[in-house]
């Protein structure tokens, strides 16, 4: 089965790895825009952060997000501190 996404692109981490993600351009409530064109809503960013908790992609994750309303972006992330 051929991969969607070439393996370039493809951020392949680990249970070992520490990861930085910073975003930055336009935001509103619950989004933040990529070049007028493109979203990513809450829900998604709730739904990345889910998946690779899931399956072991990293051993710490933080996101910084600089850009209007960024806090609202984070409201159905859920953070479990263990």
């Amino acid at each position: 089965m051929k991969a969607v996404v070439p393996r370039s692109k493809r951020l392949l981490s680990d249970e070992g790895s520490h990861i930085l993600l910073y975003m930055t351009r336009h935001g509103g409530d619950e989004f933040l825009k990529f070049q007028d064109s493109e979203e990513l809503q809450s829900h998604d960013l709730a739904d990345a952060v889910k998946q690779m908790k899931e399956k072991r992609r990293f051993k710490e994750l933080l996101i910084m997000v600089d850009t209007c309303q960024a806090a609202t972006l984070f409201s159905q992330v859920t953070f479990a501190f263990l």
